[in-house]
């Protein structure tokens, strides 16, 4: 190891502990140490509870931050410098109490250009400016697997931080939220709970809004959110953006939601579960938290053997350590009767509740209507080519509108990079009132 990677380790060390400690500041503070107070029940969902700027990106730094995730793929053109900010809102868990949700906004300043295209208005201007709401990929479930944590030169889940500077630098306002349950010692996260992962964005959409409200809380006040809202995933963050619009309707129906992109998108949590197991014990585990190990119990589900150290190995490992730890191959890991039924079948049978369970967490089903941009990678292992066509397929049956782009030689980490031009494009088509390509089969 030479001196500027033990300079980098460095950096990167410091830069997560000055993370942690932001975290910890009493401007951020929940409004009491227990989230689910008398204070915060009588809290609106999407209220703000803490906002912190973090610094400003200028372009130079955007694009020394950007060109490690897009270098391969085309880095992306850095239009406007960037103000990011810390910000705690009021959320809500599966059971109707009050939760509060960490997240990221990403501001661009419209003042400090290079170019001048397509958005800004008149000198002194307030402008109008489309929201990105952007779900992050599994990272793990405890705290320390926390996305907003993420030190890519100590623990690359996606390189979250270039990914939403991207975005804003074209003059999109984002927020990227966490999931429900990280920065909560009360609550593991929702894994793949779609009313957990809607509740999220959907406050999340609420808080852009509530935020703009008070300028003056902001190191630049030159932009204010239209009312084009995209909401968009990597992974399971996919899930969670089609969970967003098939509660829009019963959870928020005043929320703009323009249309929806997935990355390596992972929306039939049961073929996941088949074709990658290593993500069930995560999965399992949260569903036994929610609806209670006496309807779902992880023994019923997995071997003997990796239930000896399950919640210590649940907790303590994040993605890229738990996916070594546990078995590719669901027959290595489920116990055999389960294991048909996931493959051959019975399982309503068999598994009543988690048939019924993983039926209800098939996110994207409702016939939600909003136009979506799918785009996949050929070489990616953990969502198959067939898997994500059959989901295609399954959406265009709903009736909703879909541009499936398949992107040859992308693994699953590529399709973000490999696919930031193609969704930028398909949004500012929106953002012109032109329709976006529609590859369902006439109905």
């Amino acid at each position: 190891m030479d001196e500027r990677t033990n300079d980098g380790n460095k950096r990167a060390m410091i830069a997560l502990l000055a993370m942690v400690a932001l975290l910890t500041t009493t401007a951020l503070a929940p409004l009491s140490a227990n989230p689910r107070s008398a204070a915060l029940r009588d809290t609106p969902p999407g209220e703000i509870l803490g906002l912190a700027h973090e610094g400003t990106f200028s372009i130079p730094m955007v694009l020394e931050e950007t060109v490690q995730l897009f270098e391969p793929f085309g880095l992306p053109e850095a239009r406007y410098p960037v103000d990011r900010y810390l910000v705690r809102f009021r959320s809500t868990d599966v059971d109707g109490s009050p939760a509060v949700i960490r997240g990221q906004l990403y501001v661009p300043r419209l003042s400090g250009a290079t170019s001048l295209q397509g958005v800004t208005g008149p000198q002194g201007a307030t402008t109008e400016l489309p929201v990105i709401v952007f779900a992050a990929g599994t990272t793990g479930i405890g705290e320390q697997c926390a996305p907003i944590l993420e030190v890519p030169a100590v623990n690359r889940w996606g390189w979250y931080l270039a990914n939403m500077l991207a975005y804003a630098s074209q003059g999109y306002i984002v927020l990227f939220p966490e999931y429900l349950g990280f920065g909560d010692r009360h609550t593991p996260q929702r894994y793949f709970d779609s009313v957990a992962e809607a509740h999220v964005m959907l406050d999340a959409i609420r808080a852009v809004y509530r935020i703009f409200e008070q300028p003056d809380r902001l190191a630049y006040s030159g932009v204010r959110p239209s009312q084009m809202v995209f909401a968009a995933g990597y992974s399971q963050g996919g899930h969670a953006a089609h969970a967003a619009a098939d509660l829009r309707p019963s959870y928020a129906p005043e929320v703009p939601l323009t249309g929806l992109i997935g990355f390596g998108q992972t929306n039939n949590v049961a073929t996941l579960m088949r074709e990658m197991a290593y993500y069930a014990p995560y999965i399992i585990y949260a569903y036994s938290r929610i609806h209670g190990a006496d309807q779902i119990n992880p023994a019923d589900f997995l071997q003997e053997r990796w239930m000896v150290t399950f919640e210590q190995d649940i907790y303590g490992l994040c993605v890229e350590e738990f996916q070594f730890h546990y078995p590719r191959d669901g027959a290595e890991l489920f116990t055999p009767e389960f294991w048909r039924a996931l493959t051959i079948g019975g399982m309503e049978e068999r598994f009543p509740v988690m048939a019924r369970v993983l039926a209800e967490n098939y996110a994207g089903m409702s016939g939600h209507g909003i136009p979506t941009l799918v785009l996949h990678g050929d070489a990616d292992i953990i969502v198959s080519t067939a898997a994500q066509t059959r989901f295609v397929q399954d959406l265009c049956d709903t009736g909703v509108p879909v541009e499936f782009v398949i992107m040859p030689g992308a693994r699953h980490r590529d399709t973000r990079p490999a696919g930031f031009k193609r969704s930028v494009e398909w949004m500012r088509l929106i953002e012109r009132g032109e329709s976006p390509p529609n590859h369902c089969p006439a109905r």
